[in-house]
């Protein structure tokens, strides 16, 4: 794990976003592409069309819609521990350094490599639709912040009405954070920094007030949440220029296509040495 380990060390104690990268080092489930197949039949056709998208047109065409999030979690039960050795290995890394981890992933690779809880926050509006304040560790947290965590940006399988998986579904995302992150306040993003506001107590609180490591994730333009995210941390911090953390996303070389858009947001690229071993980002 050299340039994450290298990179959690520069950022002191940064949280780390992580993708699906991870569990295709062992091919621990199928690729979205597969996936979609699997739930809408091997004729799907995806010019022009982002994952998000197909996944509406399978929800609209399908005769129960509702179905089909069980269906998904169906393909993402956790393999056995004897092939979870990456995962083991990065939460080992997460663990020793305090880091707290925001995953897109829907599935519990992650936990099922530990023995990790369940726990809740202090917030008391929750939905299974969006359970931003459920994390699994090895104890309860004073706040989001204060620890390691393992927290789904996107919902888990452990409740299927939460994953997120079409398009539909990241805007109404977007529309809760957007409710939270502006809700009643006088100047714009105020109050991010404190215990008081709505998202004090889920993965938000995360997200506007550590450093940031993105690894294991393209950030290509299906990923809607994510980058809407990613612009509003960084209008907060042009804001409150004195609370800026750094960001920094980590690959193999090979997503040069997405730095006009890490340049705008004063996101670090780092890459490996070898471009092509998706491995050598965590191993």
């Amino acid at each position: 794990m050299g340039l994450l380990r290298d990179t959690i060390h520069q950022l002191e104690r940064p949280a780390i976003l992580l993708g699906n990268g991870i569990n295709n080092l062992e091919n621990t489930f199928l690729d979205w592409k597969s996936l979609l197949h699997k739930i809408g039949g091997e004729k799907l056709n995806f010019e022009g069309l982002t994952y998000n998208e197909m996944y509406d047109f399978i929800e609209m065409h399908s005769v129960n819609g509702k179905e089909l999030k069980l269906k998904v979690c169906t393909y993402l039960k956790s393999p056995s521990i004897e092939n979870l050795q990456p995962h083991n290995q990065f939460l080992n890394l997460a663990q020793s350094k305090n880091c707290p981890v925001l995953t897109t992933n829907f599935d519990l690779a992650l936990e099922t490599s530990k023995e990790l809880c369940f726990f809740k926050t202090e917030n008391k509006g929750f939905t299974r639709f969006y359970p931003w304040d459920r994390y699994y560790a090895q104890e309860k947290l004073k706040d989001p912040t204060s620890g390691f965590g393992i927290w789904h940006i996107h919902g888990l399988t452990r409740y299927h009405d939460s994953i997120r998986l079409g398009l539909t579904d990241y805007m109404g995302s977007v529309e809760k954070a957007r409710n939270w992150i502006h809700k009643g306040e006088k100047r714009l993003f105020n109050g991010k920094n404190q215990g008081n506001w709505s998202g004090k107590d889920t993965w938000l609180h995360i997200w506007f007030n550590m450093p940031l490591i993105i690894v294991g994730l393209k950030l290509e333009s299906q990923e809607v949440f994510i980058r809407w995210l990613l612009i509003e941390r960084e209008r907060y911090f042009r804001q409150f220029e004195e609370r800026r953390k750094k960001t920094v996303f980590l690959s193999t070389g090979n997503d040069r296509k997405i730095d006009n858009f890490l340049r705008n947001l004063n996101i670090k690229h780092y890459t490996t040495i070898s471009i092509d071993d998706y491995a050598s980002l965590y191993l």
